[in-house]
Parts: C-alpha cells; sequence; structure tokens
C-alpha cells in the first residue's frame, strides 16, 4: 500500500480507493497463486480506451496543422506496446507489480508485454478513483513528457512521396536516391547518408539510422529546397 502512495506521491496524485490500484498492478500470476478473484485485465481495457481517447484530444489540440492521416499514424505510435513499455520502464512502474514466482524469475516486470498492459491498467484506476483532470495529469507527466511527440510527426510524414507528386508535376522524370556513406556517431549508432538526385543534379542530403529514414530525410531537404525558389 505504502508503495502505490509513494509511486503516485511522485507525480502529485493522492490515491482515495487503494483496491483500483492493486487490482491494477496485479498479474494474473499472482492472482491464481493467490486464489485472488481479480487481476489487472478489465482495467487493462478500459485504460486502452481512455489512453485512446486522452491521445486523440491532445494530438488534435496541439498539433492542428496534422491530417487526419498523419494523426493516425502518430497515435498508433504513441499507444504501441513498445511506446507504453518504454514509458512504464522510465517510471519505474515494474517495480510496483504483484507478479507470480514463476513470472518473477523470468523478469516478468521488465517485458515490454506486461509494463505497457499495466500502464494502461494503473490508468484506468487512477480515472475510476478520481476523475478525468487528474487522469491527463497522470499522463501528461508520464506519457506525454516521455515520448518525443515532434519526432513522431516527423516519422510518419512522407517526404518521399511528397517530392515524387512534386517532380510529377513539374514534368521532371529522373529521380534517384544514392547512398553514399555509413557513418558511425559518438554512441556508436551507425548512421546512412543518403543522396537524392532530380534529373542527376543534387537536389538534397539525408542522414539517419536506416537507410529508408535517410531517403526521408533527403527528400525533406529537397523539398525545402525546392519550395525556396517558388518564394
Amino acid at each position: 500500500m505504502n508503495n502505490i502512495k509513494n509511486f503516485l506521491n511522485k507525480f502529485d496524485i493522492k490515491l482515495k480507493d487503494k483496491s483500483y490500484y492493486e487490482e491494477a498492478l496485479t498479474h494474473n500470476s499472482f492472482s491464481n497463486e493467490n486464489r485472488l478473484s481479480k487481476n489487472y485485465q478489465r482495467l487493462e481495457f478500459l485504460g486502452d480506451a481512455i489512453i485512446q481517447q486522452k491521445v486523440s484530444e491532445f494530438l488534435y489540440k496541439n498539433f492542428p496543422k496534422a491530417n487526419e492521416g498523419i494523426l493516425t499514424k502518430i497515435r498508433s505510435s504513441i499507444v504501441r506496446e513498445e511506446s507504453l513499455a518504454k514509458v512504464a520502464r522510465t517510471i519505474k512502474l515494474g517495480s510496483i507489480i504483484r507478479l507470480g514466482i514463476g513470472e518473477l524469475d523470468s523478469k516478468g516486470y521488465d517485458k515490454d508485454s506486461i509494463l505497457a498492459d499495466v500502464f494502461e491498467s494503473f490508468t484506468a484506476a487512477i480515472y475510476l478513483d478520481l476523475d478525468s483532470y487528474l487522469t491527463d495529469k497522470w499522463l501528461k507527466k508520464t506519457l506525454f513528457d516521455n515520448l518525443a511527440i515532434e519526432s513522431l510527426i516527423e516519422e510518419t510524414t512522407d517526404y518521399k512521396s511528397e517530392l515524387q507528386e512534386l517532380i510529377q508535376l513539374e514534368m521532371r522524370s529522373d529521380l534517384i536516391y544514392k547512398s553514399i556513406s555509413q557513418e558511425k556517431d559518438d554512441k556508436n549508432q551507425i548512421n546512412f547518408v543518403v543522396q537524392v538526385m532530380i534529373d542527376n543534379m543534387l537536389y538534397g542530403v539525408g542522414k539517419g539510422t536506416s537507410k529508408k529514414r535517410a531517403e526521408q530525410l533527403a527528400a525533406k531537404d529537397a523539398l525545402s529546397k525546392i519550395k525556396k525558389t517558388f518564394k
């Protein structure tokens, strides 16, 4: 009980009914071993819907220029298991999950699937115990503060398609992406460097952790230069 209180105190949230949180933190392996009637699965179901709605509202309000397709892609990136698990790991939610012996031995407290599920169930517990305002506060301090939303928008924008459409409008024919090198940064991460050529002229250069990402950034660079010529 004190662990839950101390955890919520970090986010300036005071619980009212501890039973919601105990249920939200109980994996079915723990409930089976201890003959408990409840685990986090029902709250996970509710939490999934709450997070979908809150993320949709957040994106709608904060990114007025993004169209429906982009907003849908960003939302999918935010609510996917990997993203929710990353947030749960950052805030150390795994330290208060109740797991059975087998799951403890297999480090279930650090599994993406369990962490994401419990983040959803814990969000539902806050919503049911307190109110929508404090749920917003919780998500702002966890989900929205720990995910780089701007970078997710960048990753979901298809600059290559936009460049292709622009080239077709200008009646140009030859659009080529050329991989020119691979570089390692100070974190030993490999970055691909790609050039985009239009009618044998260099228009853009991009660097990314994958060839696909580097091509998108090269297309973005080319679009920026082409659009400047129209101003």
